[in-house]
């Protein structure tokens, strides 16, 4: 088997810059499907957005900003959050959130100042009332959610699935959720019913892509299919969920990428990566981020940077500097920038 290895060159170009699990569960999967496109900058201290072009498109006025999902960008004014709405580049929801989740499915999870989670439209109006101890974005319909200690899911209407009654829940992929029960974890469909149950167990799960999802045994991580049975025997110290027909595996100290039939396309070399996204991956070498084209499997963007983000829409962040010197930018697939670093 033919197996890639990469040798980079780097090249260190000095920059002169102006000024001018339950975390994770709140923010959502971004949809790449969206038609309006718009990036959070810091500029001066303040946060606004500009488009893939490098336009501002809202004026930083914000003390913090994400990126925007289902058309809709949270932002943070003091300590409360409302949302940007990418449609019109205009604030839609004014603060008054202590916690904003992502949207989905036209719902977001949200909080208002000593009170319990619940769901939002792009108005800003309650669709499902605040009654959850903790609640995570919708995908494909349902979102999972925490009450009295247990987790279920909600459809859009605010009706239970089925009685919580689960230790952890993940989000549904690819028509499947992870859930935690006693013995373990395993998989449910869209009507509540458990699917994939083998007869090993099974320590962690993550989401199914392409009818493939990364788990782990106690022998490490593999993945298996729709039907429970193991397409690659589990192995790796850890492992990340497919994008673009790759995965990224740990063996021993180091990532790589291989394919769903386990060919490893890219040896094991990286300190951390993020999945493919656009036809490229961001990984990090040392302490430095460069990014790696999924064409040549060979690192095309090799001036470093501190952090490195997906790319969305044909652009990335990235940040120059750290700590109180940290400065955040954006760079097209040539790395050349489309918005030059600022804080």
């Amino acid at each position: 088997m033919k197996k890639t290895v990469l040798f980079v060159l780097l090249v260190f170009v000095p920059f002169l810059f102006s000024g001018c699990d339950l975390v994770d569960n709140l923010i959502g999967k971004k949809n790449s499907g969206d038609k309006n496109v718009i990036h959070p900058v810091l500029l001066n201290g303040k946060w606004g957005f500009i488009n893939s072009q490098g336009q501002i498109a809202v004026n930083p006025a914000f003390d913090n900003a994400r990126p925007f999902s289902n058309g809709m960008a949270p932002v943070r004014v003091g300590t409360l959050w409302g949302y940007v709405d990418a449609a019109t580049s205009r604030l839609a929801i004014e603060p008054r959130f202590t916690t904003a989740g992502d949207f989905g499915d036209g719902l977001a999870p949200v909080q208002l100042p000593g009170q319990p989670y619940g769901y939002v439209d792009k108005s800003g109006n309650f669709v499902v009332e605040p009654v959850f101890d903790f609640a995570s974005p919708f995908s494909e319909g349902l979102a999972a959610v925490r009450t009295d200690g247990l987790w279920g899911y909600v459809k859009n209407d605010g009706s239970f699935l089925f009685e919580p009654k689960y230790s952890s829940a993940r989000a549904f992929s690819d028509g499947l959720a992870a859930v935690e029960s006693f013995d373990g974890w395993v998989y449910i469909n869209k009507s509540g019913s458990e699917v994939i149950n083998p007869t090993f167990r099974i320590a962690s799960a993550g989401e199914f892509v392409d009818g493939i999802a990364p788990i782990q045994t106690a022998e490490g991580w593999g993945f298996i299919d729709k039907s429970g049975n193991l397409v690659i025997t589990p192995k790796y110290s850890d492992a990340g969920r497919f994008s673009q027909g790759r995965a990224w595996i740990r063996s021993g100290n180091f990532i790589g990428f291989i394919d769903k039939d386990e060919k490893m396309i890219v040896e094991p070399q990286f300190a951390e990566v993020r999945s493919f996204s656009e036809g490229m991956a961001a990984v990090r070498l040392n302490n430095n981020w460069f990014y790696m084209s999924r064409n040549s499997n060979l690192i095309t963007i090799s001036q470093p940077f501190s952090n490195a983000e997906s790319f969305r829409d044909g652009i990335a962040r990235v940040t120059v500097g750290s700590g109180q010197n940290a400065r955040y930018g954006y760079i097209d697939k040539k790395g050349e920038y489309v918005w030059f670093p600022t804080r």
